[in-house]
């Protein structure tokens, strides 16, 4: 019997002890043989160790997990069963093997990155090297702070997905900003996207950026940029699905009218009439919607102007369009005679300005289409 073979025998003798000192003291034993000479085991015999080592661990407490997993997580041969149960404990276990250990494999990361928690997720967005699709995996659970973890990893690899999904994150958390604007691989059409909210400090670091691409990467990122735009304002959010078919259905019925968008107005549905709205001013989706939930009367009232809808039609998308607001029988008179004030040719005119928008996006997928 070989001398390894002889201490693992004496060593599962010690693992039939009860007490807890004793098992303590063969988990030590067991991992000072196992690290002396790890590359000298054969695959059955480290098996072996991770086999005794993984039952003891198991019953001891969270400080003697700690110190096994921080013994290991270093070591390109420690046993695979085990680093797995280590990688999947409570995160002061978890963290140095999901951050180092080399025996975890891409498939383990990512599925790890898909069920653990966020400290787990910032611990493997700290690797020293981070795959695309483990990154990908980890940006579609990750909060701020574990997305602020990887995209300050230079060994961080962000697919373009990735990359524009921190700069939409971005956008609404200014800790953000700094990290994703330093990014080496942040590509000119999202440093662009980002000089429209960072801070002045983040924004002259993004001017030198743009300054340093050369034409061709413009004109590369200008498609792209285009691209992103007609994806985000025509695409509408999953939530909208609904209102979309009903929509078209409505459309294909010949029953989108004036009238259908009063009653959904009245009835409160949101979504079905903020399409409909869009669709019989011609406008994009995005204009349609900020036209109504934020440009107030008189841009509700040219848009209705232009499309010729009757006064008592703005009137009720008016008053119902911000329903925590009572108005008075003079307001509601007031809101009348703005629509009445305003020229149609004037609306016309204003309206085309807000359709360029669209045209602009029209145009490349109907030329893509026609192709």
């Amino acid at each position: 019997m070989s001398r390894p073979a002889e201490n693992l025998s004496r060593l599962v003798d010690l693992a039939k002890e009860p007490s807890s000192e004793k098992r303590r003291e063969l988990l030590r034993d067991v991992t000072d043989l196992f690290l002396a000479e790890p590359q000298k085991f054969s695959e059955s015999e480290t098996a072996h160790f991770g086999a005794i080592m993984g039952q003891v661990a198991r019953e001891m407490e969270l400080t003697v997990r700690k110190q096994l997993a921080g013994s290991l997580a270093h070591v390109a041969e420690a046993p695979r069963n085990l680093i797995l149960d280590l990688a999947a404990d409570d995160i002061e276990v978890a963290r140095p093997v999901l951050a180092h250990s080399p025996v975890l494999e891409e498939r383990d990361l990512i599925a790890l990155a898909g069920e653990k928690g966020q400290e787990h997720l910032q611990a493997l967005s700290s690797r020293s090297s981070v795959s695309e699709a483990l990154a990908d995996a980890i940006v579609a659970r990750a909060d701020d702070n574990v997305l602020e973890t990887l995209v300050k990893n230079a060994g961080a690899s962000l697919s373009r997905g990735a990359l524009e999904t921190v700069v939409d994150r971005a956008e609404t958390n200014a800790r953000l900003q700094t990290p994703v604007a330093q990014r080496a691989d942040l590509p000119p059409d999202l440093v662009n996207e980002m000089l429209l909210f960072v801070t002045s400090a983040v924004k002259q670091h993004l001017v030198e950026r743009l300054a340093s691409f050369d034409e061709a990467a413009i004109e590369r990122a200008l498609v792209i940029s285009r691209s992103r735009i007609r994806r985000k304002l025509l695409a509408p959010s999953p939530q909208w699905a609904n209102a979309e078919r009903f929509i078209a259905q409505k459309e294909r019925e010949r029953g989108l009218t004036e009238r259908l968008l009063v009653e959904l107005a009245k009835a409160k549905r949101a979504n079905e009439f903020i399409i409909g709205f869009s669709k019989l001013t011609d406008l994009d989706l995005s204009t349609a919607q900020r036209i109504i939930t934020k440009g107030g009367a008189e841009a509700l009232a040219i848009a209705c102007k232009a499309a010729r809808f009757d006064r008592s039609t703005f009137s009720t998308f008016a008053l119902l369009s911000d329903p925590s607001t009572v108005r008075s029988t003079d307001e509601t008179a007031n809101l009348l005679a703005l629509y009445d004030k305003v020229p149609i040719e004037a609306a016309q005119r204003a309206m085309r300005f807000w359709k360029v928008r669209k045209q602009a996006m029209d145009a490349p997928a109907a030329a893509a289409a026609a192709g």
